[in-house]
């Protein structure tokens, strides 16, 4: 039913003009009051109007916002879509093995997000995959025996013993070898323990994805084995006796990839590499396709960087076809498929909402225009600017726009020269910036705009100052030119009538938003209401994956060690200030720690009761698990670490 607001302004109008549904993907609509709502389960009857439940509890708790809004039940239904489409596609091409979702840590690395992704995997057998110490550390903590763990990134000595030992607990984890030097550190330290431990090999491709992130991707990427470092490593693991520990292959084609063909080109050359080994006598059985499932945060199902130009279910399609087609011309057996689509989980789950709190409008200069008896007609400008002002219709839109900036830079010109008081050029500027008004509202019935006049339209829009930075919210729109979905989230039965820029409240002129999703495409303003005496709240939409923890800490990587050189003594006097820790970090993203103690105090005793390790074994895997709530977040001297080992 078609469901009109006022004056012929309908849900539909409202939809459109923000992209709302081809954004929102059925999670958030607007209910007949003119109230954003989200859905956050596939029971689209229990939707929640947003403005509602954040005014409620930020007058609860004697707070304003801006707010940060989750929903996990959201990361629920995106875990269920994307297995669902992999079963759809494993179903259809009679594929022989199974699928499975790995949450990345790193995409959002706050305890509730990591929580309700791995709550919302075990129905699928879903896991977790870890790329630093701090990101292992928690995730050991948060899982259980039964929830597969992947253990990538760099490593040193506590990252690699911190898996094998939560091994030999229970835990399930897989070590992927990344660099070639890792080998020989990982046997060393599995042989100490008396570990046979689980291991993947990353293998760098030539395929390369594309947008933002490409270089993620492709043989010039940080990660991986090339072929001959993925030869040798196989070789090494051979003679070393631990080829038979190696089960998983690894490959990352680059995150948000926008253009399905790249991914076709990573999932063959891939599971070319993967069929290859296997013949070698590599007992590997799980290939796991990295990231690269993008998000359609503009919703225009395109190539840009901040779109994709398929669907879930065309991608989970491509990544089980290519696999088996491989599979079976190399007459090797379907392998079991992971993926870790991070974003495509968690990206829609968490929205900002923010309050105007002022605008620029030009009420002022309106209020100095002239009327045409006012004009001194001694002053040319004047004269000029006036006569375009009433002259003005659809066939002399770009000349009347020509001749009021020729007329304004003789005003100015006059002015500086002494010959224009202040009032008359304030006049010239009310003038000229009316005629701008007036060609505005012509734009529309022209059948073609010029590009001066689309950029008089930019110009022309007001800035609404929102209580938020840029910069913390938004990473990567401020550096990567990245998209996010915004809109007002009430008054949206109202026909917006006035069109604005974001500015935050950062002292910094890159500090705001002049980019944003249109119905049609991209457009540098956005439609918005005249602000009147009640709040005026926006959404900022889609901010679930990366934004947080690039704005507070990435990968819980934490701060570095500064040291403060003292010239006049460096060696006595210089000053030292230790960066952060695993439990600083943790903390700071609302992990407990003494729930995290006791978590780890359980499964060591679970796993001495059950015989999985002695009591002493035991004793000394606790100890230095708590040991390492004060090891720097960053990679330590692996020669150090282990004489310290040695010393304990």
């Amino acid at each position: 039913m078609l469901n009109t607001f006022e004056n012929d302004w309908t849900l539909i109008d409202a939809c459109e003009l923000y992209n709302l549904e081809r954004w929102g993907l059925g999670y958030f609509n607007v209910d007949e009051e003119g109230f954003l709502v989200v859905n956050p389960s596939a029971d689209s009857t229990k939707s929640v109007r947003i403005f509602d439940v954040v005014d409620h509890f930020l007058k609860q708790e004697g707070a304003a916002p801006p707010v940060l809004v989750r929903f996990p039940g959201i990361i629920q239904r995106r875990m269920q879509e994307i297995n669902e489409a992999f079963r759809t596609a494993i179903k259809n091409f009679e594929y022989n093995g199974s699928y499975m979702t790995l949450y990345p840590v790193k995409v959002n690395q706050h305890l509730e997000v990591i929580d309700a992704a791995i709550k919302s995997g075990r129905p699928y057998g879903g896991g977790v995959e870890a790329g630093s110490k701090a990101e292992l550390y928690s995730v050991i903590a948060m899982s259980d025996n039964v929830t597969p763990i992947l253990c990538n990134g760099f490593k040193d000595l506590a990252v690699v013993e911190m898996a094998l030992r939560a091994s030999q607990l229970g835990r399930n984890i897989t070590i992927v070898i990344e660099k070639p030097n890792e080998v020989e550190l990982i046997i060393q330290t599995a042989r100490r323990l008396g570990i046979r431990p689980k291991l993947g090999v990353r293998v760098k491709l030539s395929s390369r994805g594309a947008g933002h992130w490409q270089s993620s991707g492709g043989s010039r990427s940080k990660f991986g084995l090339s072929i001959p470092e993925l030869l040798k490593t196989v070789s090494d693991l051979r003679e070393q006796g631990f080829l038979d520990c190696v089960h998983l292959l690894h490959f990352h084609p680059g995150s948000q990839i926008t253009n399905v063909r790249k991914i076709k080109a990573s999932i063959i050359e891939a599971t070319r590499v993967y069929a290859d080994l296997v013949q070698q006598g590599v007992p590997l059985q799980i290939i796991d396709v990295g990231g690269g499932l993008a998000v359609d945060y503009t919703g225009n199902r395109n190539k840009e960087p901040s779109s994709m130009n398929y669907t879930l279910q065309e991608y989970a399609n491509d990544v089980v076809y290519y696999i088996q087609m491989v599979c079976d011309q190399e007459e090797v057996s379907h392998p079991k498929i992971y993926s870790e689509s991070g974003r495509a989980l968690v990206a829609h789950h968490s929205m900002l909402v923010v309050p105007i709190v002022g605008t620029s409008q030009t009420h002022v200069q309106q209020s100095l225009l002239p009327s045409s008896d006012q004009v001194d007609e001694e002053v040319a400008p004047l004269v000029e600017l006036s006569g375009i002002l009433e002259e003005i219709n659809e066939k002399n839109v770009l000349e009347s726009y020509h001749d009021a900036q020729t007329s304004m830079e003789i005003a100015l010109q006059m002015f500086a020269n002494g010959n224009l008081t202040m009032e008359q050029r304030a006049q010239a500027e009310a003038l000229t910036y009316s005629i701008c008004l007036k060609i505005n509202g012509l734009l529309d019935e022209l059948p073609f705009v010029p590009a001066e006049l689309d950029e008089l339209r930019y110009n022309l829009a007001d800035t609404y100052f929102a209580n938020f930075s840029v910069f913390q919210a938004l990473p990567d729109a401020w550096a990567l030119g990245q998209l996010f979905p915004v809109m007002p989230i009430h008054r949206i039965n109202e026909r917006p009538t006035k069109i604005g820029i974001l500015g935050d409240m950062t002292c910094d002129s890159d500090g705001k938003l002049d980019c944003f999703i249109g119905g049609t495409g991209q457009r540098r303003w956005l439609p918005m209401h005249q602000l009147n005496d009640q709040p005026y709240w926006l959404g900022i939409f889609l901010v679930g994956a990366y934004q947080e923890s690039l704005s507070d800490d990435h990968n819980l990587m934490g701060k570095f060690h500064i040291l403060t050189i003292d010239e006049q003594d460096p060696f006595k006097n210089s000053k030292l200030i230790y960066g952060s820790t695993l439990r600083e970090v943790l903390e700071h993203v609302h992990h407990i720690w003494g729930d995290m103690q006791e978590r780890f105090k359980g499964f060591v005793e679970q796993a001495t009761q059950s015989g999985a390790v002695s009591q002493k074994e035991g004793e000394q895997a606790y100890r230095f698990f708590e040991s390492m709530s004060e090891n720097y977040t960053y990679l330590t001297d692996e020669i150090r670490e282990i004489e310290s080992q040695k010393k304990v």
